[in-house]
């Protein structure tokens, strides 16, 4: 209704098919459960059973006897399927009695149709301006939801670093969009609710449609903010040097256990850390760059400025 007043193509029918409810996730979900417990629980079984035979770990002895253990490990195995069975039916009539889970990639279609109900009622003439103070804090709770749409649509389809770093920029740029368009209400509020609309119109459908690369069109985000030279050398030093640490940090306490001389590990701390810098720019960044960088240490150091 609110779309056909201002004129929008929501298409509804890709709509409902993404927010069609998903009945098959509790069943594999408790299958899943069930069938991991149950394995852990037989591998103890065997294990236990395996120590207590002659030349284990808990070989008989003239005062003691462990041949009936595997026997009450076993006796596990149907109060803990009992438990399992009580749990997955009390989860499925909480399911029931709230409605089933939809797919999660299709859940950020709700508050953007949410917005685009509250954008048509400020748009009207009539509308006092308090509606648009809440359209503005809506718009300010839209962050989250495509936060987590992000994460969520990466890790279904592979959890690849490049994939969820291009989501994860675009979905910011998108937010980004809603976020400048509402700043726009405290000039012209009818405009800039016209417009809010648009974007959770089109961000509706483009999800609906599973172009979750392409919530919004090119010309409708805002211009990508580009880090400073020396932002963006700072920020490659800063992750280089903390990796770098809590690597050197775990050597030193696992090899103090052994014995070694702490006249010992302090150089070669020292030795490692640096190398372990130039070793983790190199590999993401090539030899010039992490020379350049590695530079730029030396010269914090020293009386001179950085290169």
């Amino acid at each position: 209704m609110a779309a056909s007043e201002l004129g929008l193509d929501l298409d509804t029918d890709t709509i409902r098919s993404a927010l069609a409810y998903e009945r098959g996730m509790l069943p594999v979900l408790a299958f899943k459960l069930a069938a991991v417990s149950n394995v852990v629980l037989v591998t103890l079984i065997a294990g236990n059973r395996g120590v207590c035979t002659p030349g284990g770990l808990l070989e008989p002895t003239p005062t003691g006897d462990c041949t009936g253990v595997w026997a009450s490990w076993s006796a596990q195995l149907v109060p803990l399927n009992f438990l399992l069975a009580v749990f997955i039916a009390l989860v499925w009539f909480n399911s029931a009695s709230e409605g089933w889970s939809i797919q999660r990639c299709s859940k950020p279609i709700y508050p953007l149709l949410i917005l685009l109900a509250a954008s048509a009622t400020v748009a009207r003439p009539t509308t006092r301006y308090a509606e648009a103070i809440k359209l503005s804090q809506r718009v300010s709770h839209l962050g989250l939801p495509l936060r987590t749409f992000a994460g969520n649509a990466a890790s279904d389809f592979g959890s690849r670093r490049a994939l969820r770093r291009e989501l994860k920029t675009h979905l910011n740029r998108v937010d980004a969009a809603f976020i400048q368009t509402a700043d726009q209400l405290a000039g012209d509020r009818t405009a800039a609710a016209r417009r809010l609309a648009e974007l959770a119109n089109v961000a509706a459908n483009n999800i609906a449609a599973g172009r979750f690369t392409a919530v919004l069109p090119a010309e409708a985000l805002p211009e990508e903010a580009s880090l400073e030279p020396d932002r963006l050398d700072g920020r490659r030093l800063a992750t280089a040097c903390l990796v770098a640490a809590a690597i050197v940090i775990l050597g030193f306490l696992a090899l103090s256990p052994l014995g070694a001389p702490v006249e010992l590990l302090l150089p070669l701390a020292l030795v490692a850390f640096l190398v372990l810098i130039y070793t983790l720019l190199a590999f993401r960044f090539g030899l010039s760059e992490a020379t350049r960088l590695t530079r730029s240490i030396g010269g914090f150091f020293s009386a001179s400025p950085p290169l």
